[in-house]
C-alpha cells in the first residue's frame, strides 16, 4: 500500500500542513507557585543567554539543566521546555530590526509539551495540565472543525487572574496542483484590492481608525511630557488608546482574511497570489516618519498571515510573487507607466489607463499565472514583456 505522501506525488498533488492555535479559557489550576518558579527560571536562562551570546540548546542543557531542576524544583520535561522557551524569546529579540530594551518577561507564560506536560479531552471538555485536571470553560465556536487535528505544543497563559490554554494543532492537507482559478491580492494602506484578469474588488482598511487612537495617545504624551509615565490615570488612558488601535488592526486583519477567501471562492479560484514582502522592512527606514508609522501600524504581514490561514482552512493554496513595479508596469505591454491623475497611471506606449491598485492586481495575477505554469523558463517574469497583446 502506498503512503499518503507517495500517492500525492504520483497523482500530481502535494501535502501541506495546516496550523491553527485554539485559545481556551480554563478553570483556575493551583499552579501559581510552579508558574512563578518557571518564570524565574526563564528569566535566569534569558540572562545567561545574553551574557554568553549563544542560542545552542545543547550548551544551555549542559550548563543549566541540573541547576534549574534543583534550584527551581521544576519537572524534567518542564525544565527543558523552560530553556527552549527562553531561547525562543532571545532569538526573537536578536532578530528584531528595532531591538529596543532586553525582554523583562512581565506576563506569565508556560511552554507545555503534549502528553508529557498536558493532554486535552475535547469530548469531556477537560484538560490535564502538569498532573492537575481542569475544566475547559471557554472555547472557540468552531472548535468542532479541529477535533481531527493533531495536538502539538501549547502555552499556559495567565491574564488578569484568568488562565488560558493556547493549543497549537496541525493537520496534513492534500493540495491539488491543477490550477482552476487565480485571485491576486494587492494590499496598501487605504484598500485591499483583489481580483483576476476580468474583475476587481476593493475592501477598505481601518487604518485611519487605528491611527486616530495612536494620535490620541501621542497627543496625551505631548500634553503631559513629565507626568504621563508617573500618573497612573494618564498612563492607563495612554495604554488604552494603544490597545484600542492594536485591537482595530488585529480585528480588521482577521476579517479581511476571511473576506478575501470568500471572494476567491465566489470567483471559483483555488489559488491566491500575494506579494512577497520579506524585504519590505529594510526599505521603509528612509521614509518620512508619519508615513513610516502608518506603514508599521498597518502590519501588512499580519493581513497576509490571516489570508493564508483562512486559505488553508478552506482548502485554497497561496503563492507569493515578486511585487517589484507591479503598480507602475503596464499589464498590456510591460512598459513603464506615468501618472495621469490621482492614483491613476497611463501607459505612453499603448495608451492603457487605469487605477494603480487595479494595475497591481492585474500584474500580480499575470505573475502568479506564470509562476504556476508548467514552463520553468517563464516563471516570475513580467507578462507580455515583448509587447505582445494580452487578454485584459
Amino acid at each position: 500500500m502506498l503512503r499518503a505522501s507517495e500517492r500525492a506525488v504520483r497523482e500530481g498533488s502535494s501535502i501541506e500542513e495546516a496550523i491553527v492555535t485554539l485559545s481556551m479559557k480554563i478553570g483556575s489550576p493551583a499552579l501559581d507557585p510552579l508558574a512563578d518558579r518557571y518564570m524565574e527560571a526563564k528569566r535566569h536562562v534569558l540572562q545567561w543567554l545574553y551574557e554568553h551570546k549563544t542560542t545552542s540548546i545543547k550548551e544551555v542543557h549542559n550548563a543549566l539543566y541540573r541547576m534549574l531542576r534543583e534550584k527551581y524544583q521544576l519537572p524534567s520535561k518542564l525544565t527543558q521546555d523552560c530553556y527552549r522557551d527562553a531561547i525562543a524569546v532571545y532569538k526573537g529579540w536578536l532578530k528584531s530590526p528595532k531591538r529596543g530594551r532586553f525582554p523583562i518577561l512581565k506576563n506569565v507564560s508556560l511552554w507545555l509539551t503534549p502528553k508529557a506536560s498536558y493532554t486535552v479531552n475535547f469530548n469531556a471538555m477537560t484538560a490535564r495540565i502538569l498532573g492537575q485536571e481542569v475544566k475547559i470553560i471557554g472555547y472557540p465556536r468552531n472548535l468542532i472543525k479541529y477535533k481531527d487535528f493533531q495536538v502539538k505544543e501549547a502555552r499556559l497563559v495567565k491574564r488578569e487572574d484568568r488562565w488560558y490554554l493556547n493549543v497549537t494543532m496541525k493537520k496534513q492537507i492534500l493540495i491539488e496542483k491543477e490550477v482552476k482559478g487565480i485571485v491576486a491580492v494587492d494590499i496598501n494602506m487605504d484598500l485591499i484590492t483583489l481580483g483576476n484578469n476580468k474583475q476587481v474588488i476593493e475592501v477598505p482598511t481601518r487604518l485611519d481608525d487605528a491611527a486616530h487612537f495612536k494620535k490620541l495617545a501621542a497627543n496625551l504624551q505631548k500634553k503631559h511630557p513629565r507626568r504621563w509615565k508617573e500618573n497612573r490615570r494618564i498612563l492607563n488612558r495612554t495604554k488604552g488608546f494603544h490597545k484600542k488601535a492594536r485591537n482595530i488592526v488585529q480585528d480588521f486583519a482577521r476579517k479581511a482574511g476571511k473576506q478575501v477567501v470568500e471572494e476567491a471562492k465566489r470567483l471559483n479560484a483555488d489559488y491566491i497570489v500575494l506579494e512577497d514582502l520579506n524585504r519590505m522592512i529594510t526599505r521603509v527606514k528612509n521614509l518620512k516618519k508619519g508615513y513610516r508609522d502608518r506603514l508599521y501600524l498597518m502590519q501588512y504581514k499580519r493581513v497576509q498571515y490571516w489570508i493564508e490561514w483562512q486559505a488553508k482552512k478552506n482548502g485554497l493554496n497561496v503563492v507569493y510573487v515578486n511585487p517589484a513595479y507591479s503598480s507602475t508596469t503596464c499589464p498590456h505591454c510591460g512598459a513603464k507607466m506615468a501618472e495621469s491623475g490621482y492614483r491613476t497611471l497611463k501607459c505612453e506606449r499603448c495608451g492603457y489607463e487605469d487605477n494603480r491598485d487595479h494595475i497591481a492586481v492585474f500584474n500580480l495575477y499575470g505573475r502568479g499565472s506564470l509562476t504556476l505554469s508548467t514552463a520553468p523558463q517563464m516563471r516570475d517574469v513580467a507578462p507580455n514583456q515583448w509587447g505582445e497583446p494580452s487578454s485584459f
